[in-house]
């Protein structure tokens, strides 16, 4: 079993301060892309997210 865990910080983007962690790589893109859509209004493609995604 992998232990690898994934975070993702909102804070390059209007002074946001959410940090999103999840056990599966799928999910923390698909939340982090979701959390810049309906928050910010931005629809950001997994390479955009990427960089603000890490393993922790």
């Amino acid at each position: 079993m992998d232990n690898a865990r994934y975070r993702f910080e909102c804070r390059d983007v209007a002074d946001c301060d959410v940090i999103i962690y999840s056990e599966l790589r799928e999910s923390i893109f698909e939340a982090a892309r979701s959390h810049l859509k309906d928050v910010h209004g931005w629809d950001a493609s997994d390479d955009e997210v990427a960089p603000y995604i890490e393993e922790v």
